[in-house]
């Protein structure tokens, strides 16, 4: 009997440790979870928060925990990893601090990858206004420029600027709210794509399957950046040679530079990538797995899981048989109202007993139990996501589950997928 320990409260995490159990026998510990994941068959909720490192090492210690997932990047970027490390804990798949950098520290994947020769937005790391506003000068074209915040900020630190102009003129807001560290960058054009993979510290093992998030609150990318609103795989943009050409060229190249640095980086591995017209290019590196990306990634991953992240915990990636079954799948976030800024939270939530759907699987983002009732608790509350054997039937699946629940104030978009399926 073993027992698999994910820590972390969302959605990702969720859908990691349903994946999870499917694998062996045995039980699968959430520290903290939320309301869903306390409802999973072998499951077991504990009331320890990301935070409380040294909460977390007596919990492994004392449950004899087999394999430690770390979901969110908050506490791989602090350290988490190493102080299981340190206190001799080793069976933890998830990068150290030093790995971590990769995603927490924008100018330093932007070094990387210009040491590496890696495609990428021309760029300017940026620690002063005035040099802010020179780099939007310089990079702007005519459809405008980006602004990245150096630092975690759940997907909330990127702006993209029609102009630079609006660019200028939202200088002294955005390091009001994110510092004054930031990467100034050329807009790109073209369709994102996220691509993962699992990394041994030197090797890369690809999930070959690409998919494309959602980031803008509203329909037709209109709206801020959120966390991300939706997302549907295989995404369109990405066949199996460039999501192969991704991995030579792109992941495995900044692993065995990192390994060369002194830092091993094993964990997941996260390329956000965009299809320009001259090819794909990087935008982002992440040192976790995306949300909502995973719900559908879980969604048609076959193969053991458990022994994948087993074997690069020790360093050995050689023999896995992760692949992707056919077909398509598709999640739809429910949001509160307010989100991505303050979200109204605990709102009753009904009709998820209403989906009998088998090819539907709701996974908890943000919910908790008051008085017996389930309610909303953060921004993105649900992601409801389908498979289908294409993308037009796991869309509707998945549409149609998501018109069974109600909450008071929810917002969710109703264009995920579509421009993939107007495109086919």
């Amino acid at each position: 009997m073993t027992k698999v320990l994910v820590i972390g409260r969302g959605g990702r995490e969720h859908a990691l440790g349903w994946r999870l159990g499917k694998d062996k026998e045995g039980e699968v510990l959430y520290a903290p979870g939320n309301a869903g994941t306390e409802i999973e068959p072998e499951t077991r909720n504990v009331d320890i928060k990301e935070d409380d490192f040294d909460g977390l090492t007596r919990l492994v210690k004392t449950e004899s925990i087999d394999l430690v997932v770390v979901g969110p990047e908050g506490p791989l970027a602090n350290g988490l990893v190493d102080h299981f490390y340190e206190r001799g804990i080793r069976q933890v798949f998830g990068p150290t601090k030093a790995g971590a950098r990769i995603e927490a520290d924008k100018f330093y994947s932007f070094e990387v990858m210009r040491e590496l020769g890696i495609p990428q937005a021309h760029s300017s790391p940026c620690e002063e206004a005035r040099d802010i506003e020179a780099a939007v000068r310089t990079l702007a074209s005519e459809n405008g420029v980006v602004l990245k915040a150096r630092g975690l900020h759940g997907g909330k630190g990127v702006r993209v600027y029609d102009s630079a102009a609006q660019a200028i003129d939202d200088i002294f807001p955005f390091i009001s709210e994110f510092g004054d560290d930031v990467l100034v960058s050329e807009r790109l054009f073209g369709e994102e794509f996220s691509v993962f993979g699992i990394s041994d510290g030197t090797n890369v093992h690809l999930l070959p399957v690409g998919i494309q998030d959602h980031k803008r609150l509203r329909e037709n990318d209109q709206g801020p950046n959120t966390g991300g609103m939706g997302a549907y795989g295989p995404a369109s943009v990405a066949d199996l040679q460039t999501l192969e050409s991704v991995r030579d060229d792109v992941m495995i190249p900044v692993v065995q530079c990192m390994n060369d640095r002194g830092t091993p980086y094993i964990g997941f591995f996260y390329a956000g990538m965009m299809m320009t017209k001259e090819g794909p290019k990087a935008l982002e590196f992440n040192c976790r797995l995306g949300d909502p990306e995973t719900q559908v990634l879980m969604m048609l991953l076959e193969g053991d899981l458990y022994r994948a992240l087993s074997s690069a915990v020790q360093d050995d990636i050689s023999s896995l048989d992760l692949s992707i079954r056919e077909g398509a799948a598709l999640g739809v976030v429910l949001a509160s109202q307010g989100y991505p800024g303050k979200p109204v939270t605990g709102k009753r939530i009904y009709g998820l007993g209403d989906i009998k759907d088998p090819n539907v699987k709701v996974f908890h983002m943000g919910t908790k139990v008051e008085e017996g009732n389930l309610v909303t608790g953060g921004g993105r509350v649900l992601c409801v996501t389908a498979y289908g054997v294409n993308l037009g039937e796991a869309r509707k699946r998945a549409y149609q589950a998501a018109g069974e629940v109600k909450f008071d104030d929810m917002q969710y978009r109703i264009d995920i997928g579509a421009k993939a399926l107007r495109g086919n």
